[in-house]
C-alpha cells in the first residue's frame, strides 16, 4: 500500500500528531511528508486511520 499527500492538504498536522509513524512536517518545503514510498504491513490499518481522520480528505492510499 502506498500513501499520498493531495495538493489539497491544509497542513494542519493531524495527522503528524496522532500518526507520526507514518508522517511528518518538512517545514522546508511547506508540506507534509510520507515516511514511507510502501506502508509496511503492520501499518496498513493505521494509515487507513489517518486517512479517516484528514480533515480535509488530503490522505489518499492505495494498493
Amino acid at each position: 500500500m502506498k500513501a499520498e499527500i493531495k495538493e489539497y492538504c491544509i497542513r494542519c498536522g493531524i495527522c503528524v500528531g496522532l500518526y507520526p509513524q507514518l508522517f511528518a512536517h518538512n517545514f522546508e518545503k511547506d508540506c507534509i511528508d510520507v515516511k514511507y514510498d510502501e506502508i509496511p504491513a503492520e501499518l496498513e490499518e493505521t494509515a487507513k486511520n489517518a486517512a479517516r481522520d484528514c480533515a480535509v480528505t488530503a490522505i489518499y492510499l492505495k494498493k
